[in-house]
């Protein structure tokens, strides 16, 4: 009986962050309301602030969830005899049509025009690992030979960022269709101008 109450709870704080990723995304912070989101979730509006406290923390763990979810994409193991880079490139297209991203890109400029009046809290942690997850893969395709030696991990780290912003833009201007067609010569762009010339592998 307790198994199946956790599992009720977690399922319906899942379905809370989803609806909540998607409203806030549309719509904006002042614009959504507690008692929509817990509507969209199916289920009360007290259970939502049972779950989250507040709207402000609502936001900040839907960032964070949503963000959390597209950086285990990116770090899922690698297979056997894959560079690490082009593995981190391959995962990093696969994302382009994930609504997720459009969605976090969204999710981020709200909270950024919410700093001064919303406590952001733990909002930050899903960039940094992001950032972080980035820097890795190219240290790592560096070290096997596949990337330049002369770029700095985390300077590129920090425009694959840019490139997921950029996306968000996209996204809410065009839909996330459009972004991903967009886009996706950008990221190949970019990959073109990391790779190793040829010859210079060990």
């Amino acid at each position: 009986m307790a198994d199946e109450a956790r599992r009720s709870g977690a399922e319906t704080r899942e379905r809370l962050l989803s609806a909540a990723r998607a409203a806030f995304a549309r719509r904006g912070y002042h614009a959504t309301t507690t008692a929509e989101i817990a509507a969209a979730a199916g289920c009360s509006e007290p259970t939502l602030f049972k779950h989250f406290g507040s709207k402000q923390a609502l936001l900040v763990a839907a960032i964070h969830a949503t963000g959390a979810q597209l950086v285990a994409t990116l770090q899922a193991p690698l297979p056997p005899g894959r560079d690490p880079f082009e593995a981190f490139a391959e995962r990093a297209r696969s994302l382009l049509p994930n609504p997720s991203l459009g969605e976090l890109s969204r999710l981020r400029t709200v909270a950024l025009a919410l700093s001064d009046e919303v406590d952001l809290g733990d909002a930050g942690s899903g960039l940094r690992a992001f950032l972080d997850s980035a820097a890795e893969a190219v240290a790592a395709g560096q070290a096997s030979g596949s990337v330049r030696p002369d770029l700095v991990p985390a300077d590129v780290a920090q425009i694959v960022f840019a490139i997921s912003l950029l996306f968000g833009f996209h996204s809410a201007l065009d839909g996330d269709e459009a972004a991903a067609a967009e886009l996706a010569p950008v990221v190949d762009s970019l990959l073109i101008m990391l790779r190793a010339p040829e010859g210079k592998h060990p």
